[in-house]
């Protein structure tokens, strides 16, 4: 017989998950439960992560690449949404509104208004001065949006930085 040791509750370190694998664990769970909208969201999840990683030789993507998938995913699928309301599809509003429901789990805790105005001004006081005002919201774009991927809608943010700038 083996040596047994009791390790108190508590003391086992839980391996975070990484998105890949969240993603396909909860797209096994919405199969095993018949939950098609779930299912058919995170199996596009899953397709475009998978032509990701063979765009890039095989290699696994990081979580960071695998959250602009689901970045790309949810801009997509808003627009869905836009275009078909003004076409008067509310069949199509409706499972499109399902899906980006079950693909919006995986963004990161969404920033308010407040903390962007917040977010907006630090950046452009770090970044060179300029008088062109397109540069200077193209700037603090891109450093928003590394600094804070994920966070915060891009056309809120966009708004925010042209009201600050």
């Amino acid at each position: 017989m083996g040596l047994r040791v009791r390790v108190p509750p508590g003391q086992l370190k839980k391996k975070k998950m990484k998105l890949k694998e969240q993603i396909l664990a909860d797209y096994v769970s919405a199969m095993k439960a018949k939950d098609e909208r779930k299912k058919s969201a995170l199996g596009m999840l899953k397709s475009k992560i998978t032509e990701g990683e063979k765009a890039n030789k095989n290699q696994e993507l990081s979580d960071s690449d695998i959250m602009k998938v689901i970045l790309s995913s949810v801009k997509q699928r808003k627009q869905s949404i836009e275009e078909f309301g003004k076409g008067g599809r509310n069949d199509l509003v409706e499972k499109e509104t399902a899906e980006l429901a079950a693909i919006e789990v995986y963004l990161p805790k969404q920033m308010d208004r407040g903390e962007i105005e917040e977010a907006v001004k630090l950046i452009i006081a770090e970044l060179p001065k300029t008088d062109n005002k397109m540069k200077l919201v193209g700037m603090t774009m891109g450093a928003f949006n590394k600094k804070y991927q994920g966070r915060a809608d891009s056309n809120l943010v966009k708004e925010v930085i042209e009201q600050v700038a």
